[in-house]
């Protein structure tokens, strides 16, 4: 293999697989895409049902929290997919672009060419829609997508619990209006799953101007003074170091693109020199401004009868509403699990597995938590402080969330499934704040840690170039702003086809 290339991507995730496919169209770019993790070929991951057997597995980071302030001190799993499609082959399938008003925003906030308007048309190259057509969705791009077949009673009976409780039930989420009760756009295709490197890279990768490296593992950027001329990483227990003459794109996700950024010297001045690690960029926002979506795992109900058995993804539904007639975008986002869901701390209060929950959500958190190295080494994970539930508005708005999932669970929709509600049961606000720091857990949507911006803790500017630094881009989750308010794999996706045109144009 050379060891010289014109760009090099680090992170076969999300945004790698599109960014790989789409600078390896060029037949005069000499591409190499590096990948921590292996192929994508387990059995497991093609099966759309099985990512919860994919967590704590080779094929997951194996990231945890420190101990969350705000919820009893608890030790919170942080999956991060390993492999070709990163978590787009770890997930679960859902296809959300988000809410209007999160672009708009990040335009807002000095963003420019990130807004709503443009980032649908991104959207929609994408996308090989098979369900209702709508001038808003894509047809014949790489990715398909569609409803869920067949989907469960379970999902069935979420769909419909809206409209019981007088809420709307929307065709797609996708569509006009994603407010109200609706089925998950979904990456499956013929049953499989159909990610991003199913998609995108492993068609590319018969290109003879890509180059595709697995179990290569980053430990540094290559700097000459105030520019990245390549990267250093392990590949087969061995230091290796490649050049790039044109750029470095970081697609290592919300955890390990700023920490390698940390690792070279670009990030907060004081937390590097306190692992001496010499200062290159003094960049504050590295690592900082983490967000995720928090789920409570959750309100739980024993099944009259056995229970049905979970069908494409296991959890086929949502919704979208307002803990605020008076917010411009939703802040909720309940979800339908087709089996028992609860956190360790209180999984003893499931009577049996014959269960299915609705896990509310808030999709707009006010708290914000920080990822910081603990080492210089590469192989010592950083501390990530998730920070849930530090403010009052993350607090209120799951209170409204549990309270209005609660009402959809006890609705007409569910009486040919539901026997009892087995928890939480109705408890008074301090007991039920108590449910919720016990219960309160990542939906897998992490972003923020590079954020794009022109403040003083933006990390990379509206084109994703790195602040004071040449030749090094980030494009992935980290670089949102604030978070998208739903599932966060659709944006990731959008951000790699963006930066592919930035780089390109």
């Amino acid at each position: 293999m050379s060891n010289n290339f014109d760009y090099i991507i680090v992170g076969a995730g999300s945004a790698g697989c599109v960014i790989a496919a789409r600078l390896s169209e060029k037949a005069d770019c000499n591409v190499l895409l590096l990948e921590g993790g292996g192929p994508d070929s387990h059995p497991d991951v093609q099966n759309p049902g099985k990512w919860p057997t994919l967590f704590k597995t080779a094929m997951d980071w194996g990231y945890n929290t420190v101990p969350i302030r705000n919820c009893n001190g608890r030790v919170d799993h942080v999956p991060r997919g390993k492999m070709l499609g990163g978590c787009h082959s770890h997930n679960a399938n859902a296809w959300v672009r988000g809410h209007r008003s999160d672009f708009d925003s990040w335009a807002y906030q000095g963003c420019a060419g990130w807004s709503w308007a443009d980032v649908l048309p991104v959207f929609k190259k994408i996308e090989d829609w098979h369900g209702a057509p709508s001038s808003l969705r894509g047809r014949g791009g790489p990715l398909y997508i569609e409803p869920p077949l067949d989907p469960s009673p379970v999902a069935k009976a979420f769909v419909e619990s809206g409209p019981a409780i007088g809420l709307p039930k929307v065709e797609d989420n996708n569509g006009p209006d994603m407010l109200g009760t609706s089925f998950f756009n979904m990456t499956i295709l013929a049953g499989e799953r159909n990610s991003v490197a199913r998609a995108y890279l492993h068609p590319a990768m018969s290109r003879k101007n890509l180059t595709v490296v697995t179990h290569a593992e980053a430990n540094r950027l290559v700097l000459n003074g105030s520019r990245c001329v390549g990267v250093e990483y392990m590949h087969e227990g061995k230091p290796k170091t490649v050049r790039a003459t044109r750029e470095v794109v970081l697609s290592a996700g919300v955890i390990g693109s700023p920490c390698i950024l940390m690792r070279s010297g670009i990030g907060p001045e004081d937390d590097l020199k306190r692992l001496s690690i010499p200062v290159v960029a003094k960049l504050a926002g590295v690592g900082r401004n983490l967000q995720d979506h928090v789920l409570v795992a959750g309100i739980n109900y024993e099944c009259k009868g056995p229970l049905p058995p979970p069908r494409n993804n296991g959890a086929e539904s949502t919704m979208w509403w307002k803990s605020n007639p008076r917010l411009i975008g939703p802040d909720i986002q309940p979800v339908i699990i087709e089996f028992p869901f609860a956190t360790p701390a209180l999984a003893d209060r499931l009577p049996n597995p014959n269960c299915y929950a609705i896990a509310p959500s808030i999709v707009r958190p006010a708290s914000r938590g920080t990822v910081k190295l603990v080492s210089a080494d590469p192989k010592v994970s950083p501390a990530i402080d998730v920070n849930f539930m530090a403010r009052d508005a993350d607090i209120n708005a799951m209170l409204f969330a549990i309270d209005l999932c609660r009402k959809m669970g006890a609705s007409a929709a569910f009486n040919d499934l539901r026997l009892r509600e087995v928890m939480p049961g109705p408890l008074g606000r301090s007991e039920m704040i108590e449910f919720i720091r016990m219960g309160a857990t990542t939906y897998f949507h992490p972003t923020s840690t590079c954020k794009m911006g022109i403040d003083d803790e933006s990390v990379v500017d509206p084109q994703l170039r790195v602040y004071g630094i040449d030749g090094l881009r980030v494009a992935d989750a980290s670089i949102m702003p604030t978070v998208t308010s739903g599932n966060t794999n659709a944006p990731s996706v959008m951000i790699g086809e963006k930066l592919s045109s930035l780089v390109t144009s």
